[in-house]
């Protein structure tokens, strides 16, 4: 069975919280972890241009990497990961000290270039224009903005509703979800999601021959298998503070620090209201609201890299009814290059947990 990245698993695990909702609550532990984040290279073997980039942004910008050029590790990389086996791995270091010299010296050091702007899905990128487009004929006219849309308060209040009430949300203490991840190659494994309140999140994804856990116990974190756990650091450490908390649903308009309507948008076959935020951190994101159900479908979120921002996806399916509360019992991570999710089988509500199973496990 393949096993993923540590970052994978810890995104995976930070984005399903028990309520598998994607909304977020700036917490205290959030905006300031108690594990101070390392430089790559001290955490990593061989990095050589990426020196000082924070622990946490090296698998993403991998992801980027492999997103941007259509190709997946094996293309850069030989195992250990460390080696410098391939030519393209050397080529990938040039482009990326060009993408950092170009940003620094010609945009001011923000990140305007990126791998993605030439290559957009290709190892190598076309230099020819793709042709077929008409710019002389009649544009269409311009639509006209919407003026019957509902304010934010309206939708985000409609949500809470749709859900079951601030009552139901409310009687709830703890909350287990049993299921299955599945993987990026289809596959899939048994999952549980231990949360209780205020902020506490427990995952276990269980492969043949280990355990994958991430523990959040309020204050720190930890992720790992049965022969190595780490501490987790950085914007790591604040997404699961946030998801770790209980009742989140409805805290949407305290978790960030500015909400607008965007506009409407269609979201597979169903049309969403949009709404546009910035979270605590300074990272971009958009909520996208049924307009029929009221109910929360998708989720996309920016963060900020060295090499430019990092989207992640959320997409909520099959809502169901649990103790009176509305769940989606499907949720699927879009990331550059992978999509992945998690199918929930069995919940159970103010289930008792004892406290020391969100502690990192002791040392054999």
């Amino acid at each position: 069975m393949k096993k993923y990245s540590r970052l994978a698993v810890v995104l995976l695990f930070v984005l399903a919280g028990a309520c598998l909702d994607s909304s977020l609550l700036a917490l205290p532990a959030a905006s300031e972890p108690s594990a101070q984040e390392k430089p790559a290279e001290q955490v990593y073997k061989n990095i050589q241009i990426l020196k000082g980039m924070p622990q946490s942004q090296l698998q993403q910008v991998m992801a980027l990497f492999t997103g941007s050029l259509g190709v997946r590790c094996g293309y850069c990389h030989v195992n250990p990961f460390e080696r410098d086996a391939k030519p393209t791995k050397q080529t990938a270091r040039r482009m990326i000290q060009m993408v950092l010299d170009l940003n620094r010296e010609k945009f001011g050091g923000r990140g305007t270039i990126t791998c993605n702007t030439c290559h957009r899905g290709q190892s190598t990128p076309d230099s020819a224009l793709a042709l077929g487009g008409n710019l002389f004929l009649p544009q269409p006219p311009a639509v006209k903005p919407d003026t019957s849309m509902p304010t934010v308060d309206q939708i985000l209040d409609r949500y809470v509703q749709a859900l079951g009430g601030r009552e139901a949300l409310e009687k709830f203490t703890s909350r287990v979800s049993k299921g299955s991840r599945i993987g990026a190659d289809g596959i899939l494994v048994p999952e549980e999601v231990y949360q209780k309140a205020p902020n506490k999140l427990l995952v276990i994804t269980r492969y043949p021959d280990d355990a994958r856990t991430t523990r959040f116990n309020g204050q720190r974190a930890w992720s790992g298998g049965k022969d190595q756990v780490d501490e987790v650091t950085g914007e790591e450490l604040g997404e699961l503070a946030r998801e770790g908390t209980f009742n989140k649903e409805i805290s949407l308009k305290e978790m960030y620090s500015s909400l607008s309507l965007a506009g409407r948008a269609t979201v597979g076959d169903k049309e969403a209201y949009v709404i546009e935020a910035s979270s605590r951190a300074g990272n971009a994101e958009k909520l996208y609201f049924d307009t029929q159900t009221g109910l929360l479908v998708r989720r996309y979120r920016e963060s900020r890299t060295v090499l430019g921002p990092y989207p992640l996806q959320t997409d909520f399916e099959d809502y169901q009814v649990v103790d009176g509360f509305k769940l989606p019992l499907t949720i699927r991570w879009s990331m550059p290059g992978r999509v992945w999710g998690r199918r929930i089988a069995e919940v159970k509500h103010n289930v008792a947990i004892e406290d020391g199973q969100f502690n990192p496990p002791a040392k054999q």
